[in-house]
């Protein structure tokens, strides 16, 4: 019981200082769109790409024969 209570207040308190570290850095006008702003700067820090957008230049071309 004791492992859920702190990982239930580890939680809270990452949860916590993201909110703080968005409103310190953006302000509080947009928090929504500022978090996501945070959110991204995240995970260029923990070394998570950036999902990619395929278009038509992804499409493969068929061989000339």
């Amino acid at each position: 019981m004791a492992l859920i209570r702190n990982l239930f207040w580890f939680a809270i308190f990452l949860a916590s200082t993201f909110a703080f570290t968005v409103l310190f850095e953006y302000g509080p006008t947009d928090f929504v769109q500022n978090s996501k702003k945070e959110l991204e700067v995240l995970k260029q820090m923990a070394g998570v790409k950036p999902e990619r957008r395929k278009d038509d230049s992804d499409k493969l071309t068929p061989p000339l024969h």
